[in-house]
């Protein structure tokens, strides 16, 4: 039976530790309060198929999906209060103290589902790079966490291709890894190329990867 629930209470913060700020990348573990309600509730969504086409690998080689949680006519102080955070913490140690927008996508809570159904594939083969708005914010939500998010430095053009297949060669290209745990929310630079990644693909067969992602806007006029 469907459990009811809050929405916006899954977004209040926690005593949070804070990993680690270098190079326009803030790391801060133990984020939400409630991780576990939270855990509890998006491990129950539908999961619908996101980006196909005719000749896609999308629902023969792996499930690519985008489940969502509907927050309108939320209480405002408490989504407010999550605005701030995250405002607070960007001034405080990315120096970004000019945020202009939060999206969190129209009235709806966002979320990443990856699960392979092929076996082996190898760890060269990652999610697409792609590009963003100005800062990304993901929380990494599922509790493998083999993996986490790959930041590519010397990617002079993004490749075609990611509607057919989501998963391309990135050996050749130098990048930094954050690596995923439960609860560790993440932001960086949308503008750098970036994709999931997994340092085991078997550890995804039968077993979604899971994260929390929307797009800070920031004024740089100011």
């Amino acid at each position: 039976m469907s459990k009811p629930f809050i929405p916006e209470d899954l977004l209040e913060i926690g005593d949070y530790n804070v990993v680690s700020c270098d190079n326009d990348i803030l790391i801060i573990d133990d984020w939400y309060k409630n991780y576990d309600e939270l855990y509890d509730v998006v491990s129950n969504l539908p999961a619908q198929r996101w980006k196909w086409n005719d000749d896609g690998k999308n629902f023969v080689d792996y499930y690519d999906c985008r489940p969502s949680i509907n927050i309108n006519f939320p209480d405002g102080r408490k989504l407010d209060k999550f605005v701030f955070s995250i405002a607070d913490v960007m001034a405080k140690y990315l120096k970004k103290d000019n945020i202009q927008t939060l999206q969190v996508l129209g009235g709806m809570l966002e979320f990443n589902f990856y699960q392979n159904i092929k076996e082996n594939i190898p760890n060269s083969l990652q999610h697409y790079p792609h590009i963003d708005y100005t800062y990304n914010y993901i929380v990494f939500l599922d509790k493998i966490s083999s993996g986490g998010t790959a930041l590519y430095h010397d990617m002079k053009a993004l490749p075609p291709g990611e509607s057919a297949d989501l998963l391309f060669d990135v050996s050749a290209y130098d990048k930094t890894i954050i690596h995923a745990k439960p609860n560790r929310m993440v932001i960086f630079p949308g503008k750098t190329p970036h994709g999931g990644y997994i340092a085991d693909h078997n550890a995804y067969v039968g077993n979604w990867r899971m994260n929390q992602v929307f797009f800070l806007g920031i004024n740089e006029e100011q």
